[in-house]
């Protein structure tokens, strides 16, 4: 081993250790943190932004708190066009997520989230462009990230709300699952 490798050799071990260490000292408020999500376990799985909403559960467990909210905003952006590409809206589908939702609104698209969805949505561009008025305090920052993600997992619990008769799922509104021949192909979230 050449004094290069030897370098790279220590260094490698030295930031192992560290990442160790630091992932232990974290693993309580890890837990604590996920354990306050009361997400749902099964959701269709329709591109992109179910298995990008599944990590939007991974980035609050971790602390990753402006990640969370900005991911949590682009999820509920992605869920709105779903909504409307599903409901039909054709030409009425607008770049704009507020004029999105209002348009929901306005056509009684069910569930009714809208509520919600404005709420994952408010100060979206503050966090988009990290506009000096982001929050800053890792408190106020945990508990804004929480409130983004419980009201995605909220409008998820409805948009993809279902039933089990007989061990199956049985969707409250099959409009937004992928289903052939009776089966629905379903994304898991099972905890890690």
């Amino acid at each position: 081993m050449d004094n290069e490798q030897l370098k790279q050799a220590v260094r490698r071990q030295r930031l192992e250790e560290e990442l160790k260490q630091d992932y232990l000292g974290l693993v309580s408020e890890r837990v604590s943190r996920y354990m306050e999500l009361n997400f749902i376990p099964v959701v269709p799985n329709v591109e992109p932004f179910v298995p990008v909403s599944a990590e939007c559960i991974i980035l609050y467990r971790d602390g990753y708190f402006y990640a969370c909210i900005a991911l949590c905003q682009a999820v509920a952006e992605a869920l709105v066009r779903f909504i409307c590409e599903r409901s039909q809206f054709g030409a009425s589908i607008s770049k704009d997520f507020e004029s999105n939702v209002k348009l929901m609104q306005k056509r009684k698209i069910k569930p009714d989230c809208s509520n919600l969805l404005m709420q994952i949505w408010k100060d979206r561009h503050d966090y988009h462009h990290l506009n000096i008025s982001i929050e800053t305090e890792r408190d106020k920052l945990q508990n804004l990230a929480k409130s983004k993600i419980m009201a995605l997992h909220n409008v998820e619990s409805e948009v993809f709300a279902f039933d089990t008769i007989n061990g199956a799922v049985a969707p409250k509104y099959p409009k937004y699952w992928d289903i052939h021949n009776g089966r629905a192909n379903v994304f898991l979230r099972f905890e890690p």
